[in-house]
């Protein structure tokens, strides 16, 4: 019977896979390898009026500021412990939050009705939308925000 010593190629390919799976992987992660990302939208991309079709609608300015106007939340009775779905109106803040790899951009919005939950961004910097749910999980809760 020969041992492994008499077959270096062998030891050379065990260390080459995993070298050059890690090497693929780092490539991938950090854009050097693998498709380009579609354009996405950036902060100054997201400043104006956005509406959900169903009655809400949010305006964001390039200051820092948001009017909310009918955008849908889900909050807990708290004696009854039941949930329930209210509208928000009036002003608050917003932020835009740039992730690398650039997936999971994300809009916050804080207001007098609480903080809510952070909005997906998503599409063409000339046409982004926002997404938000007002019940996590469950496809009726979805609401896209597009802009007018």
């Amino acid at each position: 019977m020969r041992s492994w010593r008499s077959k270096p190629w062998l030891l050379w390919a065990a260390l080459a896979i995993p070298a050059a799976a890690t090497i693929a992987g780092i490539g991938t992660y950090t854009r050097v390898l693998g498709p380009d990302d579609p354009p996405r939208p950036s902060r100054s991309d997201m400043v104006g009026r956005y509406e959900d079709g169903r009655g809400g609608a949010v305006t964001l300015h390039a200051d820092g500021r948001a009017e909310v106007s009918g955008i849908e939340y889900l909050t807990y009775d708290r004696p009854a412990g039941e949930a329930a779905v209210k509208r928000c109106e009036g002003a608050g803040t917003w932020s835009f939050e740039e992730t690398l790899p650039r997936w999971h951009h994300k809009v916050r919005v804080f207001h007098d009705c609480g903080y809510l939950e952070p909005w997906d961004v998503d599409g063409p910097p000339s046409a982004p939308e926002m997404t938000y749910w007002t019940e996590p999980g469950y496809p009726q809760g979805r609401r896209v925000l597009t802009r007018r």
